[in-house]
């Protein structure tokens, strides 16, 4: 399939991965990798046709009128017939980008946290743990209600900035919101993220980092307790000799 051939020569030179993502902290048995709809997908190609479809129509339509008007200059009609071409060729790409941005969203899903990739060009990778998970909320328009697909959001507290791939835009992440797009089993995934987060918060986990930063350090210990630990060993160790002693006689 010419799409199949033009996708991997462009994953090959951009250096894009050609699967899912790594599976994110979690039990292996728990992963469940879940994708976009069907109908996303349609509804995104259908848009891009029509934008595009309309943008070369325009100069088309004008190029044809100035070359059978005799007063207009050839340049003109040649410079609308090139522009109407450059939006037919533009659509054309729009078209294949919009496929592939598809065949690139991933969702990952497991008992401790969740991992969304998104993006062709610019690849954005967000992984949120559910020790930060707060709220779990479905956006869906008039559209998506048409379409039978909706947007889970999912809200998480404290930090700042976003959690995404070095030097990367977060696309799938705004200040502190997962937003796994056009799915169309959106209360599904909820509740299995609901029941994932009930079991977590039971069980008394944390993010793994959170627990290594709330762990206490000791430092090197000043002279002056070395020798008060000291003092106190040799009490102890005199007091049970003492009580040997006794007992012996």
């Amino acid at each position: 399939m010419i799409y199949e051939a033009i996708k991997g020569l462009l994953l090959a030179v951009l250096q894009a991965p050609h699967g899912p993502p790594e599976p994110p902290v979690g039990s292996p048995g728990s992963v469940q990798l879940f994708r976009a709809a069907r109908q996303y997908l349609h509804f995104r190609l259908l848009v891009t046709a029509i934008v595009f479809a309309v943008l070369t129509l325009i100069p088309a339509l004008l190029a044809v009128v100035l070359y059978f008007d005799r007063k207009a200059p050839g340049a003109a009609v040649v410079v609308f017939a090139l522009a109407a071409s450059g939006f037919a060729l533009g659509g054309v790409a729009a078209w294949f980008i919009t496929r592939l941005e598809y065949d690139m969203r991933y969702y990952l899903i497991t008992d401790r946290s969740l991992r969304i990739r998104e993006g062709v060009l610019t690849i954005t990778e967000v992984t949120l743990t559910y020790a930060n998970v707060q709220h779990l909320e479905i956006s869906q328009g008039p559209i998506g209600q048409m379409l039978g697909i909706a947007n889970l959001v999912v809200r998480t507290a404290g930090g700042s900035g976003m959690a995404a791939m070095p030097n990367q835009p977060g696309a799938a992440m705004i200040g502190h919101r997962g937003n796994l797009k056009g799915i169309d089993n959106a209360e599904e995934i909820r509740d299995l993220i609901n029941g994932h987060l009930k079991r977590f918060r039971q069980a008394g986990l944390g993010d793994p980092e959170e627990r290594h930063r709330s762990q206490p350090k000791i430092g090197p210990m000043s002279p002056t307790a070395l020798a008060r630990l000291r003092e106190i060993r040799d009490e102890l160790r005199a007091w049970r000799s003492r009580g040997d002693t006794r007992i012996q006689g």
